[in-house]
């Protein structure tokens, strides 16, 4: 049977991944399955003791997830290694969030910081406690309400689209413990930031944060 496929869209994965996703994913994250390995149907199917069709609805998730591409006529893999589309990617993000900043000031409520600082206490209990799904879910979550201040729709799209195209999370940012400590500290110095109203220290916030150095400014915390 042909393994070539192309992306579905699967009933019922907005609810979240089945066992047979999160295996695959804890594969991928640990490297068992490498970078640039083809996910052939079949061997998964051997591999998970699971049927073609739970095989081909884990595919489809992680894909849409950004965490396995679909090459067409060829079929799944994981993702290559791009450092230099990564950085790139990176610098333009770091451009726009710096740009929508003003926005996020402007806009945001003292109870929407409330809830943006709830949001961040997700993402540390997932880092520590959770799964790579629900790490990954706990950050989308406090960046999209981020990007959700800025009026320009257009702006607002980009900024999401252009975090999907970036190392999937977490395969490509939190391979370690000191990444997801600081990723987490870092998403409380961004709602401080925002809470201060001071626009110079959430850009640069930002910007460490995307690019991974640390804040070119003291912690204030």
């Amino acid at each position: 049977m042909n393994d070539t496929l192309t992306p579905l869209t699967v009933p019922g994965t907005e609810h979240g991944p089945d066992e047979i996703s999160q295996r695959l994913m804890a594969d991928i994250t640990t490297g068992a399955l490498g970078r640039g390995e083809w996910l052939k149907q079949i061997d998964l199917e051997r591999r998970y003791q699971c049927t073609r069709i739970k095989v081909r609805n884990a595919l489809a998730y992680l894909h849409m997830q950004r965490l396995v591409e679909h090459v067409p006529n060829r079929g799944y893999r994981v993702p290559e290694h791009d450092p230099v589309r990564e950085r790139e990617t990176g610098e333009v993000r770091a451009l726009l969030e710096a740009h929508a900043a003003a926005d996020v000031i402007a806009h945001a409520s003292d109870a929407d910081i409330v809830r943006l600082r709830a949001l961040a206490e997700d993402f540390r209990a997932a880092a520590y406690d959770g799964t790579s799904f629900e790490q990954m879910r706990a950050n989308f979550a406090f960046h999209e309400m981020i990007h959700g201040f800025c009026p320009n729709s257009v702006l607002r799209e980009t900024m999401l689209h252009l975090r999907r195209q970036g190392p999937a999370a977490p395969v490509g940012q939190w391979q370690t413990v000191a990444q997801l400590q600081r990723a987490t500290q870092d998403h409380f110095d961004i709602v401080d930031a925002i809470e201060k109203r001071d626009l110079a220290l959430l850009r640069d916030r930002i910007a460490a944060h995307i690019g991974g150095a640390p804040s070119t400014q003291g912690k204030d915390r």
